[in-house]
């Protein structure tokens, strides 16, 4: 063999035992890392497994518990669990009485499910991370106990009752809304059950999220056989120190009547929220719709200003309000039948818990998708303590698969 090859061949020999050498040398024992290693191995476990929007992260993680980096040991260490108070989630340097390792090895003595509930369970190798994390926790760092996201949420809904809010979605996710409007209104009394025992306007929406900031979504409503293809775009997402002061939107939508003759309607909105306080968020939502009243030729745009609310005044129990006013291009237009003379407008009250936001609601619009709710409501606010307004409900849920 002459030297060139020779040198090669042993060039290339050398690489394969540096290669088989590294893949095949044991891990490095866990009981060897510090406490700050295996909290850093713990932050990614528990980001790519558990902190996902409708899980333990965003503005209503469930049971309390948000598993993001910044949030997880507040959340944690020394923290009752909700679902067993006897138990702290983790226990310091008492891996054996933590509930968080009882949830994710599936200990008969839990309460609920083993997590994570969506996707695959723990690896024997990364609930060993745990526990010797916690094992190594020997005091409790109190400042650390006292941060709070600085991701602030403005609402908990994708909608404040008809207005868009910023909220977008983890990507990879998937979204699922159901909205509803009884068409009578409460003012019929008891013979038609306060508006509840008569027809009804439905909307169903099918979404994706693409990346974290794009959400993308599918509906149909019952009123005009209307199918609404909209996307929103979260430009900027509010910070309590630092960053942007708003959490700021885009959302547009594109409506196809296909109930007798057919139609297309565009529209688009800006959306401008901040978090005020805890627990309180306001919302200014500029939009525009072409083509209001299909049967008008020559129409000027429709312009309208949106304006919501959302106090959160126990838990995870909020009130909601908001107003529609059209300040250009008013024209006279039906849904279902009724002429919308009124700037639309609707409140209600909103459970939110995790994944899931459910939205009672009264209201002057019997509309539900983008184009019918701009244009009006038939109802006049002047007349809301006669009665003068239907009610119905929004559900909201995140999915992950």
């Amino acid at each position: 063999m002459n030297t060139p090859l020779r040198q090669t061949f042993g060039c290339a020999l050398a690489v394969l035992l540096m290669f088989f050498a590294a893949t095949s040398a044991p891990a490095q024992d866990v009981d060897q890392l510090s406490v700050e290693q295996l909290e850093e191995r713990v932050a990614d476990l528990f980001g790519r497994s558990c902190a996902r929007a409708g899980c333990h992260a965003g503005p209503v993680a469930q049971q309390g518990m948000d598993l993001s980096r910044d949030l997880f040991y507040a959340s944690t260490v020394n923290e009752p669990s909700q679902e067993r108070p006897d138990l702290m989630r983790v226990h310091p340097g008492r891996p054996d009485l933590s509930y968080l390792l009882m949830k994710v090895k599936g200990d008969p003595e839990i309460e609920g499910v083993q997590m994570p509930l969506i996707g695959d369970k723990l690896t024997e190798e990364e609930v060993r991370t745990i526990e010797a994390w916690v094992s190594k926790i020997e005091t409790v760092d109190q400042a650390r106990k006292e941060a709070k996201a600085n991701v602030a949420y403005p609402f908990a809904g994708w909608k404040v009752v008809n207005l868009p809010t910023t909220r977008t979605l983890d990507a990879g996710s998937h979204f699922f809304l159901i909205s509803h409007r009884f068409v009578p209104a409460v003012n019929v009394g008891y013979e038609g059950l306060y508006g509840l025992d008569g027809s009804g306007v439905i909307f169903l929406n099918f979404g994706f999220a693409p990346t974290d900031k794009l959400l993308v979504v599918l509906g149909r409503s019952n009123a005009s056989d209307d199918v609404e293809l909209w996307s929103r775009y979260q430009i900027a997402q509010q910070k309590r120190e630092g960053g942007s002061p708003l959490s700021i939107g885009a959302q547009a939508a594109v409506n196809w009547i296909t109930e007798g003759e057919n139609a297309a309607k565009f529209s688009a909105q800006a959306i401008l929220s901040r978090e005020l306080t805890d627990g309180l968020g306001v919302a200014v939502v500029p939009g525009i719709l072409f083509n209001a009243a299909e049967e008008t030729d020559d129409e000027d745009p429709l312009i309208t200003v949106g304006l919501g609310g959302r106090w959160t005044f126990w838990r995870n129990v909020s009130l909601l309000a908001e107003w529609v006013p059209i300040v250009s291009g008013y024209t006279e237009t039906f849904t279902v039948g009724t002429f919308n003379r009124f700037d639309s407008w609707g409140g209600g009250i909103e459970i939110a818990t995790g994944g899931h936001v459910f939205q009672i609601v009264a209201s002057n619009s019997v509309g539900l998708a983008t184009d019918h709710y701009l244009r009006g409501g038939d109802l006049d606010i002047a007349d809301f303590f006669d009665g003068e307004f239907r009610i119905g409900f929004n559900i909201f849920r995140v999915l992950n698969f």
